[in-house]
């Protein structure tokens, strides 16, 4: 089975570093172990290289509507020989441009087409408004949570269309330390409102500490969150590799997730967090988790065995929950091995392409 991983952005400072990037291309790489795999992605550059199994390709990056965000509206003639190559055609992100041209050709060309939703898009795509998104043959969702949204969204989605596949972790990358840790709070994501950083700064008292990884997307929000740090022990590192990202899990007490469905500016939003892959990433560590009881993010911990779920916009939960775990770091070591144990479990890239793998075999019936 031939199967094209299509994605508007790829997992690199050239092009976007998010959850969503890193999704893709590491669901396309598992995949490549049991199938013939080709990741495909929009470059200023083209280029073409191997991933272990995946062939990964960059075409040329063009705009297909012009006065629009580039990153979310590529395009390239070459798109359409690979459509046509493959069996199966699995897009990654909705309302985007390469999405919306994937799900017409395959159409055209009776190809099967699977769509994931990384929480990406734009409302200048044509299936924002036309129900384009039906003819493909499945949603793989990544929560139930997503699940929940595209049941409503009528204009693009069939109940009976809709399946969970999760995301995973790579477990050999993101593992067990030496056991030695710190007494720091660690909070990874993109710095933007939504991700409730503000929140989890207002936690830190003076006896704590809190580290805070992520790219600066909001530069106005970065400067709210230096302020609310001055006089606290909080630093900021917005470059970070993915070494000394797993070595931050390692040693860190705990890992925040404070996301919020209301931002400090008042801005209302559905998806904080559709699956919440710094969490699994953390657990994997085997560091325990505490997030906001938002979206996905109850799906991920199971509350006071792996972690703890607290309100969302309430610093002060945060803070008790952070300060049990300062009181008790025998308990903190316990709920980070059964949280490395859920990942195990639940959350590997294998399982999650061999659930991809089950849901193309079903649209052959």
């Amino acid at each position: 089975m031939k199967v094209l991983h299509i994605s508007p952005t790829y997992f690199s400072d050239q092009s976007f570093i998010g959850g969503g990037e890193r999704y893709a291309h590491e669901l396309a790489k598992a995949l490549a172990q049991q199938e013939e795999v080709v990741f495909l992605s929009f470059a200023e550059d083209p280029s073409s290289h191997r991933d272990g199994a995946l062939l990964v390709e960059h075409i040329q990056r063009n705009p297909f509507f012009r006065g629009y965000p580039l990153h979310a509206n590529p395009f390239s003639p070459r798109f359409v020989k690979w459509i046509r190559w493959a069996d199966v055609i699995h897009c990654h992100q909705v309302h985007t441009i390469s999405t919306d041209l994937a799900v017409i050709l395959g159409k055209l060309f009776r190809k099967r087409v699977f769509v994931t939703d990384l929480g990406g898009g734009h409302r200048y795509a044509v299936s924002y408004h036309l129900p384009i998104l039906k003819w493909a043959d499945a949603f793989l969702l990544i929560s139930e949570y997503s699940g929940r949204l595209w049941e409503r969204a009528s204009l693009n989605s069939r109940p009976d269309s809709l399946r969970v596949i999760y995301g995973g972790v790579d477990t050999e990358k993101f593992s067990l330390g030496n056991g030695k840790r710190s007494k720091a709070v660690l909070f990874v994501g993109r710095l933007l409102p939504h991700k409730g950083i503000d929140c989890l700064i207002d936690a830190i008292n003076g006896k704590l500490s809190l580290d805070v990884v992520g790219r600066i997307y909001h530069e106005g929000y970065f400067d709210l969150l230096k302020a609310k740090s001055r006089g606290k022990a909080v630093t900021f590192h917005t470059t970070v590799d993915d070494e000394e990202l797993v070595e931050r899990y390692r040693q860190s007490l705990v890992t925040v997730l404070p996301s919020v469905y209301e931002t400090c500016y008042g801005d209302r939003t559905v998806v904080p967090e559709l699956l919440g892959l710094a969490a699994l990433e953390s657990m994997a560590c085997g560091t325990p988790v505490i997030l906001t009881d938002v979206a996905s993010l109850p799906e991920i911990v199971r509350h006071g065995v792996t972690g703890f779920l607290v309100p969302p916009n309430n610093p002060g939960a945060i803070r008790e929950k952070i300060e049990f775990f300062l009181a008790n770091p025998d308990i903190a070591v316990e709920m980070g091995k059964r949280g490395r144990e859920e990942v195990l479990k639940r959350f590997t890239w294998d399982a999650v392409a061999t659930r991809c793998v089950e849901a193309y075999r079903l649209s052959e019936r």
